[in-house]
């Protein structure tokens, strides 16, 4: 073993007991103690979208659950042959894996992502530059003045009422009534996507975590509020992003115009058992954490511009990953409607040989009375249902010999850890996986503040998995 990859399994500032360990977690920490493996090259701005600020394309919206471009290019010689990314947020994966020449499906539930891939996708692939920039004008032009008909306003819900200041709301209205007489699809759907990217710039909130923070001067009635600062004219924010658009364009097709990537907007849970046994010969991923984050409050002013009602955010909530205390069991809908029987069956059953979990799962219970929302137990047991069904769906779909990378978080609620990235390593070799790596960042996550306080301070890993289908594997 290398000293760029040391292993840490008994590190005892990583690995020491506490009282709250069970049993099962150390016996699962002692088997998978070879493939922990500190990997320095990894840092948080490998395995965030840090690295992509300055990336051309994949700078113009800020989707911070994204992980690099380099780590993709990383992973893609880890084997051949068509690539998947059954949580594509912005696409960073499929991307690059089409720029590189590769055939690349994304799924994509979020249609925020799914939005700006497609719109990055159009312009590496063929769309003229200087069609986009005299439309880009046209439309800077537009949010002169002027009035508009209520139906072009900001069609708000409750969690985004009063987010813009005066001026911005009638400089969106025009916006949405230029957008909606443009006849060239292609140059609606990047420059409709360049006005998405600058809605929270152009706002009195920020996102923060797990829901969007508000600036004092919204008029909402807030307990506290954070000053943003400088807030830039909509069009003034659009204008610049429409800048970038175009400066980048050039080199986009250097990047990602070899073969333009596939997206399926819809559930990961619909979309996977759709894909051919034996398809897929390199899945780069990152699921949704198992840590209360709602994508639906984080990006509710991208979903309101793209049209969804306070109905369809319910609804897209409890359709997503569930990752949040909102999320309620999907088993009775999947028993009902899976159309794989036998990978439901194969998931359910890896799902019950995890005794770490069910310890994990116990602790919880028995301090129910004590957690600040009791309903983290049902979240952590539908997180790992969910993805034992995921992980089930990647072993029926990946060829024999081909891999999976996934990026994932270790969570703690009420001072429990929740080695998720062992107990997925666990399910995913119970599905037919070898387990060959768990890359360690060097530098984990603290636990929250709240946590920090009552329990002290505990690191948690942050891992990168990496998966591999022997060359001989039998088929679920």
């Amino acid at each position: 073993m290398s000293e760029a990859q040391t292993a840490i399994a008994f590190d005892p500032l990583r690995q020491r007991k506490t009282p709250r360990d069970s049993e099962a977690r150390c016996a699962l920490r002692r088997r998978f103690a070879d493939r922990m493996v500190e990997r320095p090259d990894l840092n948080r701005r490998v395995v965030s979208w840090q690295a992509n600020k300055v990336q051309p394309g994949l700078r113009w919206f800020k989707y911070k659950e994204g992980f690099s471009a380099d780590l993709v290019r990383s992973a893609l010689r880890l084997g051949d042959g068509p690539v998947l990314d059954p949580f594509a947020g912005a696409g960073t994966s499929v991307l690059v894996a089409g720029g590189a020449g590769r055939d690349a499906v994304g799924i994509e539930i979020m249609p925020v992502g799914a939005r700006a891939t497609r719109a990055i996708a159009c312009v590496a692939n063929g769309l003229k530059r200087s069609v986009l920039e005299k439309s880009g004008a046209g439309l800077l032009r537009a949010l002169d003045g002027g009035s508009v008909a209520p139906a072009f306003r900001f069609p708000h819900v409750r969690i985004t009422e009063r987010a813009f200041p005066a001026a911005a709301e009638d400089a969106i209205a025009r916006a949405r009534a230029f957008l909606n007489q443009m006849k060239d699809e292609n140059v609606r759907l990047v420059l409709d996507f360049a006005c998405m990217s600058v809605l929270e710039e152009a706002s009195y909130t920020r996102k923060d975590g797990q829901y969007l923070r508000w600036d004092q001067r919204c008029g909402r009635n807030l307990r506290g509020g954070m000053d943003k600062g400088p807030i830039p004219g909509f069009a003034d924010a659009l204008r610049r992003r429409l800048a970038e658009i175009l400066q980048d364009a050039p080199q986009l097709a250097k990047y990602y115009a070899t073969r333009p990537p596939r997206i399926v907007e819809g559930s990961a849970l619909r979309e996977l058992p759709r894909l051919e046994a034996g398809s897929v010969g390199l899945t780069i991923t990152s699921p949704p954490y198992a840590n209360r984050y709602d994508y639906t409050r984080t990006y509710a002013l991208e979903l309101a511009w793209l049209g969804y009602d306070q109905a369809a955010f319910g609804e897209l909530r409890q359709a997503l990953l569930s990752a949040t205390v909102e999320n309620r069991s999907k088993a009775q809908q999947l028993e009902r409607e899976y159309p794989r029987p036998a990978v439901l069956a194969h998931a359910r059953a890896a799902i019950r040989s995890q005794a770490a979990l069910a310890e994990t799962l116990d602790a919880l219970r028995s301090r129910k009375s004590e957690l600040s929302n009791p309903h983290v137990i049902r979240l952590v047991e539908n997180y790992f249902q969910e993805m034992a069904l995921i992980i089930a769906e990647l072993a029926r779909v990946t060829r024999p010999g081909g891999s999976v990378v996934m990026v994932n978080d270790n969570v703690q609620y009420h001072g429990e850890e929740v080695p998720v990235d062992l107990i997925l390593s666990d399910i995913a070799e119970q599905c037919g996986f070898v387990c060959e790596e768990i890359g360690v960042l060097p530098r984990g996550k603290g636990n929250a503040s709240q946590q920090m306080g009552r329990f002290g301070r505990r690191e948690l890993r942050k891992c990168v998995y990496r998966w591999r289908m022997p060359e001989s594997s039998a088929r679920v």
